[in-house]
């Protein structure tokens, strides 16, 4: 390398700065703490064979196993900070090794003047410079690569499945390949159907399957009747279990009725007879053939009359309530036409209305258009 003649110092000059130098070097390296114990453990580590700070108290650590753990962390802590302490002096003596000649290797000492050092700073700068944008490329770089390499997950697991699934699929076919040769093989080959033959299959296949369609037709209407039939006896079920269950009230009243005699009432049956033979005899007094009651609120009473006067009259009563006051009277003839009354009838209808007295409208009704 050129020196620049202004740079170059005196050879005394110069062997006096490397002298004081080095003493500062020195005294750096006695006052910080562990350099010097570090030289002199790395002098002697030879000589003694082990180090003996750096020995373990294995009796100690077998009480105490959580203090494994501290000691392992103050011993890093420790070559770390060794670590440090060695590159600083490297450093110095290499930048000492720079500032004088060695006799050895024929070096000459580099002095640099403030071109050379401008001009390597702004080399440093390039070269830092290009390696945080390398550095930057790479990052963008990884980005791109994570992105497709999540992009492509799901692909490749596709991919995976339709090799998987093409590989069974081969190794089936390949099976009834096998299958198949084998099968052939046993049986041999038998020759071809000519035209006539196929027509004559086909035709006997066609006509097994309109049967089997017209047997599924017949079958599926009668599962349709069957389910008719089965709605139909599922409602008579439904209306027997309701009268059922009508009976055995009316069994547990009867039941929880019974008196004397083995749960016999006499007098209940006495009354019951003699309001029967009572009922009957006015029945026929007053030519009453039939009592109905289609509701609750209507009452229909027929009454038998000679044919000169048409036949049979039925009276209907209409009540408010069930027991309740009459509301209203109508007549009809055999063919359940409406009778005109006459009136005096109606005078007995609006005053049995009035009255609520129904007996008295039977009565007026008997003997105006029956007696």
């Amino acid at each position: 390398m050129t020196q620049d003649p202004a740079a170059v110092l005196d050879d005394a000059t110069v062997q006096e700065s490397m002298a004081r130098t080095r003493a500062l070097i020195e005294a750096q390296a006695h006052e910080i703490s562990g350099v010097q114990a570090l030289k002199e453990r790395m002098l002697h580590m030879h000589d003694d064979g082990e180090d003996q700070e750096l020995q373990l108290d294995w009796d100690l650590y077998r009480e105490v196993p959580a203090t494994m753990e501290q000691e392992e962390a103050l011993l890093l802590d420790y070559f770390r900070k060794l670590k440090f302490i060695y590159l600083e002096l490297e450093t110095k003596l290499r930048f000492l090794a720079d500032l004088q000649d060695d006799p050895e290797t024929g070096q000459e000492p580099q002095i640099l003047s403030t071109a050379d050092v401008t001009q390597r700073e702004h080399e440093c700068k390039r070269v830092k410079q290009q390696l945080v944008e390398a550095k930057t490329r790479v990052r963008e770089l990884r980005a791109e690569i994570d992105h497709v390499a999540d992009a492509m997950a799901e692909p490749w697991s596709a991919v995976e499945r339709g090799t998987s699934e093409a590989h069974t699929l081969l190794s089936e076919i390949t099976d009834m390949e096998l299958e198949l040769a084998k099968i052939k093989a046993a049986e041999g080959t038998q020759g071809a159907l000519t035209t006539a033959e196929a027509e004559a299959v086909c035709d006997e296949q066609i006509v097994t399957m309109q049967t089997l369609d017209d047997e599924t037709t017949h079958t599926v209407h009668e599962m349709e009747q069957a389910k008719r039939e089965l709605n139909e006896a599922l409602r008579v079920l439904e209306r027997l279990k309701a009268e059922r269950s009508a009976a055995e009230k009316h069994a547990n009243e009867a039941k929880l009725g019974m008196g004397r005699d083995s749960g016999r009432d006499w007098e209940l049956e006495r009354l019951c007879t003699k309001h029967a033979a009572m009922l009957e005899t006015l029945q026929a007094a007053l030519g009453i053939t039939r009592l109905a009651a289609p509701t609750p609120r209507e009452l229909h009473i027929t009454l038998a009359a000679p044919t000169e006067q048409g036949g049979q009259r039925t009276l209907q009563l209409q009540f408010d309530e069930p027991g309740g006051a009459l509301t209203h009277v109508q007549l009809l003839d055999a063919k359940q036409a409406p009778v005109a009354l006459s009136d005096a009838v109606e005078q007995y209808c609006r005053e049995a209305i009035h009255t609520n007295h129904a007996a008295a409208l039977v009565q007026a009704v008997w003997c105006t258009y029956v007696a």
